[in-house]
């Protein structure tokens, strides 16, 4: 039931949600899945609905206090373990130790996030030493299972989110195996190792805001390659001391922010001419305008039904820290959009008939799913009539547009070549 409850509120928020490798987990036997933590309570939910084995996870013991409430049943649902945090206060978490190792020793799959807390900075943080002490702990074999998280941008509805699984660490513990300090601190580190290899561990935003730019434009030339897989591979020789890499990593940055200046000196919408590939931008045929002509009424009409609480959840969200703005919208939203759509019926039954009202509250839900669903489609022919105009005015700087994009893509097909 929770996997199913996580995969519905990520298929409304999400455009995609994609899982890699997840053969490499264990269809059986302990497991410790150990994964990097951006988003919240977005995180679990994520991992319960694509890893193949539902793990049970360790959570704050905080939110098991009066004002957490609504989230109790979550909690038992996932079958969560409290664990007593330093910056909450503290306590004792012998009662964790015991009941992760008796779960692991009998064959469960338990996750944790290894720097112990929701964050907003665009890499890892260092990893507590949680994690190895309680695969060292256990009296047996474990497999600590590396999984990196990648959002396209973890805040915004409709984004983009990839699930990496990575090389498992197999390690034999043992019982008073965790009290080991120089085997708790080694294993620790060569976990952070394994994580980095498929999390995102930016050093700053710009580095992270240039590879999501040359990731899109070269998955866009290239439909064969995955966004979330070149990303990695970004990431990955970004962090590489090699000299070839720093090389390649500095040519792709490099071209990236010329291709922004360009765009910049042109005035327009960078989304324009990022998601496709130039000839398909040129390419408006009467079957795309019909399918334009044929959607845009449902996602106006959809985005219009739902406006109040769409523009309400997204400007509360503001005020939260980033890693959490996509929890808080679908916490709050669950219980703002069937509000707002009763209120909706009742008040448009009172003012025209109770029939009409009726037609309204259902319609709401359905075409404000329609509208998030196709609002992709519709953007896309909108690019290409935007590209086809731009051109007109000024073919010029299109054809500098075309040769800065041409630059990004080959620094990144270079690096993707290079780490395959």
């Amino acid at each position: 039931m929770i996997r199913a409850l996580c995969r519905l509120l990520l298929h409304l928020f999400f455009s995609t949600v994609r899982v890699h490798n997840p053969e490499r987990i264990p269809s059986s036997g302990a497991v410790l899945v150990v994964a990097n933590h951006h988003s919240g309570l977005v995180d679990p939910a994520v991992l319960i609905s694509t890893l193949p084995r539902t793990p049970r996870f360790l959570a704050k013991a905080v939110l098991w206090d009066a004002k957490y409430l609504p989230l109790r049943p979550l909690l038992a649902l996932a079958r969560a373990i409290p664990v007593h945090r330093q910056k909450d206060g503290g306590g004792d978490n012998s009662s964790m130790f015991v009941a992760t190792h008796e779960a692991l020793q009998q064959g469960d799959a338990i996750a944790l996030f290894g720097e112990g807390v929701s964050h907003d900075m665009p890499g890892l943080l260092d990893l507590r030493t949680g994690a190895a002490r309680i695969a060292l702990g256990v009296d047996g074999p474990v497999t600590i299972q590396p999984v990196g998280l990648i959002y396209d941008d973890r805040a915004r509805y409709r984004s983009q989110v990839s699930v990496y699984v990575g090389e498992p660490l197999e390690v034999l513990g043992t019982i008073d195996g965790d009290e080991d300090r120089d085997a708790v601190v080694a294993l620790t580190d060569q976990l952070h190792q394994r994580l980095e290899e498929v999390a995102p561990s930016w050093d700053n935003w710009r580095q992270h805001d240039n590879a999501r730019i040359a990731a899109r434009l070269t998955v866009a030339e290239r439909p064969d390659l995955d966004y979330a897989d070149v990303l990695t591979k970004l990431n990955n020789t970004v962090d590489d001391e090699h000299p070839e890499a720093r090389r390649l990593a500095t040519a792709m940055c490099d071209a990236v922010e010329r291709f922004e200046d360009e765009v910049d000196r042109i005035g327009i919408d960078l989304d324009v001419v990022v998601d496709e590939p130039v000839e398909r931008l040129e390419q408006v045929n009467r079957r795309s305008l019909l399918e334009s002509l044929i959607w845009w009424p449902v996602v106006w009409i959809g985005r219009l039904l739902n406006l109040v609480p769409f523009f309400a959840i997204r400007f509360a969200a503001r005020t939260q820290k980033l890693n959490i703005r996509a929890t808080f919208k679908i916490l709050v939203g669950i219980f703002a959009y069937p509000l707002w759509w009763i209120g909706l019926g009742v008040v448009v039954g009172w003012l025209a008939h109770p029939i009409i009202g009726l037609v309204a509250a259902i319609s709401a839900p359905v075409l404000g799913y329609l509208s998030a669903r196709v609002h992709n489609r519709i953007r896309h022919i909108a690019n290409r009539l935007s590209v086809e105009s731009f051109r007109e005015i000024d073919p010029d700087a299109g054809s500098a547009l075309v040769a800065h994009r041409s630059l990004v893509v080959a620094a990144t097909e270079a690096i993707v070549n290079r780490a395959t």
